[in-house]
């Protein structure tokens, strides 16, 4: 399988044709940082390649505790597009982030982060993606969001201030939301009118009925503690996937209004007992279902989608899963498994 990206850790030198070559080809690169590492010395070597990379080339620099990260480093990176700055407990001089007018790219995770009005840096503004990482209080406010007009793609860890804001975001379309309590209401993601592509990980609510956006076509919900009902899946009419995992108190799944459903995955959802309307999804081409509650001989009886080209039913008992594979054989679908990538 051709290697769409390139990851360098910790050199001692900046390898300029290496890079090139890589991004030439069509290939994200990634230099990395840690604690082991010194980047000070190579940052500007790597600033002249961003300079003509932009986003295809990410910096990053990690995981110096119990260093303290100081930022100002960063003023080596002038064109930097695509930083990583994560894994830190204690950062100073954060407010060099808005120095970096070339800034498209940023992934900042500091537990101890003190700059709850981070976001407000001006050259901010312009960035397309945001990874916020968890921090001790989860405190950073949201509210600057509503001038990064360019921002396509967020993930957020815990930080709820002001996250109404983000259904004023016009280019947002897809959205990650990590360790979320449940008494953070959801409501708002209705209100973001372009999105795609949602991910509920961790944190807990019992429903996420409240969730209502007619353009997402990928929906994954990933060990959301306490979660019981997904709603009406319907409310999604253009979904093409569904990732299910780790739910263990939900108990059924309608996909009747999911006509365009292609991939679906269910795994260690050990209560989920009824997969209504399966059999009716004629787009449906990857199917993935482990250790459920699921009755594998009647999913079998009412007959799986024409379309399926991969199949993996399974248990996790090894007995049961060789009686499970011989019958997907004798149905026709003995071929390979669905890798479980999303």
């Amino acid at each position: 399988m051709e290697q769409t990206s390139l990851t360098i850790h910790n050199p001692d030198r900046i390898d300029a044709s290496t890079i090139n070559a890589a991004v030439a080809a069509g290939r994200q690169v990634l230099v990395q940082f840690d604690t082991l590492g010194e980047p000070e010395p190579l940052l500007p070597a790597l600033d002249r390649l961003a300079a003509t990379h932009g986003t295809a080339l990410t910096i990053r620099i990690y995981g110096y505790d119990p260093r303290v990260f100081d930022a100002r480093m960063l003023r080596a990176l002038p064109h930097v597009a695509s930083l990583a700055i994560d894994c830190h407990r204690n950062a100073l001089h954060l407010e060099t982030l808005g120095e970096l007018r070339h800034l498209r790219r940023l992934d900042l995770g500091v537990y101890e982060l003190a700059q709850t009005d981070i976001l407000q840096l001006d050259k901010l503004h312009d960035l397309e993606y945001l990874h916020l990482g968890e921090s001790a209080k989860n405190n950073v406010d949201l509210a600057p969001l509503r001038h990064y007009t360019q921002l396509s793609a967020l993930a957020i860890e815990g930080h709820a201030t002001r996250i109404d804001t983000l259904a004023s975001l016009p280019a947002l379309t897809r959205l990650s939301l990590y360790r979320m309590k449940n008494k953070v209401a959801l409501d708002f993601v209705s209100g973001i009118a372009q999105l795609e592509h949602l991910l509920l990980q961790l944190g807990g609510r019992v429903s996420i009925s409240e969730v209502d956006a007619p353009q997402l076509t990928k929906l994954e919900v990933l060990r959301v503690r306490g979660l019981e009902d997904l709603g009406d899946l319907a409310r999604f009419p253009l979904l093409r996937q569904l990732w299910v995992e780790d739910q263990v108190k939900l108990t059924q799944l309608d996909l009747r209004g999911n006509g365009r459903l292609e991939r679906l995955h269910l795994l260690t959802c050990k209560a989920l007992a009824q997969l209504t309307g399966l059999a009716s999804l004629a787009a449906l081409r990857q199917l993935s279902v482990s250790e459920t509650g699921l009755d594998i001989e009647a999913l079998l009886a009412q007959g799986l989608p024409a379309a399926l080209t991969e199949v993996r039913l399974r248990t996790g008992k090894v007995k049961r899963d060789a009686e499970i594979a011989a019958l997907l054989a004798l149905a026709g679908h003995g071929g390979v498994g669905l890798r479980a990538q999303r």
